[in-house]
């Protein structure tokens, strides 16, 4: 694994304790656990009593595998003809919001693989067809939504 940068990990992300976990070692909640700065000493973490409830069966667990976020949709937008671009961002702003819409459009806001689904699904039924749809791809780690 890559050097784990503690200064990614989101505000306020539950960190896990729990040394005797299988999977432990794949999970970014005790990743970032043992990556903690020592100017952090109180942070938000699982209690014990909460993971000896779970029984071994962690509702909490965050896999570090990397996905892949889309960055933008600019060459998208430009392909789209007059008559289906308004219904194209009509649909789009009520599925992700007015101002995440206007971010994810240039790239200052990353699309999840579901949200990258369903761009792609709107824009083929505006009759679009292309062999990429978005202007760049970034790999993060998902901190969870």
């Amino acid at each position: 694994m890559e050097t784990f940068d503690y200064s990614q990990v989101p505000y306020g992300f539950g960190l896990c304790a729990s040394a005797d976990c299988p999977k432990a070692s794949t999970c970014l909640r005790h990743i970032a656990l043992e990556h903690a700065p020592v100017k952090y000493p109180f942070l938000p973490t699982l209690t014990p009593q909460k993971l000896q409830a779970m029984k071994g069966k962690c509702e909490y667990y965050r896999s570090n595998k990397p996905v892949r976020y889309a960055k933008g949709f600019t060459q998208l937008l430009n392909s789209l003809t007059v008559s289906v671009s308004g219904t194209f961002r009509w649909r789009l702003i009520s599925h992700l919001g007015r101002k995440n819409y206007y971010l994810a459009r240039k790239g200052d806001w990353l699309i999840k693989p579901a949200d990258q689904q369903y761009i792609i699904h709107l824009a083929k039924e505006c009759g679009l067809q292309l062999d990429d749809y978005f202007d760049d791809y970034v790999d993060r780690y998902n901190w969870g939504d």
